[in-house]
């Protein structure tokens, strides 16, 4: 690409939002305050052939191409006109409520439609003995689709609860149409093979610095309301925390009713023993999502998640790298058959062929609930997405089996439309860069190959000389600086291994170095006067 090429860059400093979206165990239920509030009566669901869906899940867990199915879906429509029972408190506002009885589940969850909450309303999910609680769900959820899919919640006797302000009487709306009983572990602990090790385990003094930071991306995703993928959150060349989230195509149903955990991380380390996970309690979840673009052929899809992620959560963009370099050993981040994170690593260099392929993992293992995951090279950018293959887990030891990854590359701009492509909504600015940092931009540690890592600019932000240290790179490198407009400022060529830019006379801001080797590499510098 010439350097004559118009960038327009955008740069957003967001702040924290008055209004978040859903997050888990916030507040109380009104109804939880109160004495001698009436009691609900439950309403049973039927039985169905638990053994028929077991000897079913029997084959299709063999198959890594099928998404990790927990439950059973029953088709309902209970709506606030038709179904359980309101009560006005003393100030006018109400509460409504209804109670499901699925016997033997282990866990119900929600798909509402024609679904509106105004300001000040507020649902919630909880069980009848009150030890798992989800909500508050507020108008942050709203969306065009109409549509919620709510977190699990453990336990077989599960009630929904809905607060209504006086002000806002009559305004809202929401028909229950599917209840999932989850007749076996779904985003629950321990589910997964023995084989798996916990993501804060160590897989190498060289990839843990990294697996560090991008498990910060990683979300466990429940998909039409019955089973469970994974994926990670993608960033795109307008650094600006667009809450794209990539996973598998073979995941794919309608966005609007997912529901995504992030952050769910074991507090000890279980490294491929037989102990057990332990939960965190300050993971997240957020539900709604918009169809970006997905593609059969490479097996993934983009999807857009339908409210702002809350900086609070600390959660990481993942780069990328759109190439067709082998890199010398490879990792995955992702929860399988819906547990608790885990990770996986493969110190060989990854096969080359319509898909990447790995031979098998050296540490970890992988199996359904992992589609979708990214598969991050020896720089911690991701290549590619989990799309299938075949592996067993034999107590502690994974034998031998395949991965393969839809890839990146081929996922770029091999379509003839804008829903078929990652590149339309991954590099906006069109940039046309090859490699792209994740965001925040934080230092992944050392890597091996790629010329985004070998170069270190220091000190930043700085208030007028910038260090452009080339390190290992090459010294011919030629560059450009932008303005955050996208306006050319100077260009030129790197000729020493350690050079100087001065920014002294410039206004504050965000500046954007272009530099170019064979490979396009960004850089933002950040100019701050004392």
């Amino acid at each position: 690409m010439k350097l004559s090429t118009v960038l327009t860059v955008v740069i957003l400093f967001s702040t924290f939002n008055l209004y978040q979206p859903q997050v888990t165990n916030e507040g109380r239920p009104k109804s939880w305050e109160l004495q001698n509030i009436q009691q609900v009566s439950p309403i049973s669901l039927p039985l169905f052939d638990l053994k028929l869906i077991q000897n079913e899940d029997k084959i299709n867990d063999r198959n890594l191409e099928i998404p990790y199915r927990f439950g059973y879906k029953f088709n309902v429509n209970y709506s606030l006109q038709n179904s359980g029972i309101w009560e006005t408190l003393d100030n006018g506002d109400r509460i409504w409520r209804i109670r499901f009885v699925s016997v033997g589940a282990k866990s119900l969850n929600f798909i509402l439609e024609d679904f509106f909450i105004p300001v000040g309303a507020k649902l919630y999910v909880y069980n009848n003995d009150k030890t798992d609680l989800l909500g508050a769900y507020t108008f942050t959820q709203n969306n065009k689709a109409k549509t919620l899919g709510t977190w699990i919640v453990k336990g077989d006797d599960i009630a929904l609860e809905y607060f209504e302000p006086v002000s806002q009487k009559g305004k809202s709306s929401f028909v229950i149409k599917n209840i999932t009983h989850g007749y076996r572990t779904g985003g629950n602990l321990n589910a997964s093979s023995d084989c798996n090790i916990d993501v804060n385990c160590s897989i190498g003094s060289d990839a843990d610095p990294i697996k560090n930071v991008l498990k910060k991306s990683i979300g466990l995703v429940l998909v039409d309301g019955v089973a469970m993928c994974s994926g990670a959150l993608i960033n795109n060349t307008a650094n600006d925390r667009k809450p794209y989230f990539l996973t598998a195509n073979h995941c794919y149903s309608d966005p609007s009713t997912w529901a995504f955990r992030f952050n769910w991380i074991s507090t000890n380390t279980v490294c491929g023993t037989t102990e057990n996970s332990v939960s965190n309690t300050d993971y997240h979840t957020i539900s709604g999502a918009t169809l970006k673009a997905r593609k059969e052929t490479t097996d993934f899809c983009l999807v857009e998640i339908d409210s702002e992620i809350p900086q609070a959560w600390g959660t990481v963009w993942s780069g990328w790298e759109r190439t067709t370099n082998i890199s010398p050993w490879v990792f995955g981040i992702h929860h399988p058959a819906g547990d608790i994170m885990k990770v996986s690593r493969d110190n060989n260099p990854i096969l080359n062929f319509n898909m990447w392929v790995v031979n098998n993992w050296d540490v970890g293992f992988a199996e359904p609930g992992s589609s979708g995951s990214p598969l991050y090279n020896s720089n911690g950018k991701i290549i590619g997405q989990l799309c299938c293959g075949n592996s067993l887990c034999n107590g502690t030891t994974s034998e031998a089996g395949y991965y393969q990854y839809g890839r990146f590359d081929h996922s770029w701009d091999r379509g003839g439309t804008l829903d078929t492509q990652l590149k339309e909504w991954l590099d906006p600015i069109n940039s046309g860069v090859m490699v792209l940092d994740n965001y925040p931009a934080l230092d992944l540690g050392t890597s091996d190959n790629i010329l985004a890592d070998q170069i270190k600019v220091y000190p930043n932000p700085s208030k007028d000389i910038f260090i452009i240290d080339l390190q290992s790179a090459k010294s011919d490198l030629k560059y450009g600086l932008f303005s955050s407009n996208g306006s050319l400022i100077i260009k030129g060529k790197f000729d020493n291994k350690t050079n100087k830019i001065d920014l002294s006379g410039k206004p504050n801001g965000m500046y954007l170095l272009k530099l170019m080797n064979g490979k396009t590499v960004i850089k933002t510098l950040k100019l701050l006067k004392q």
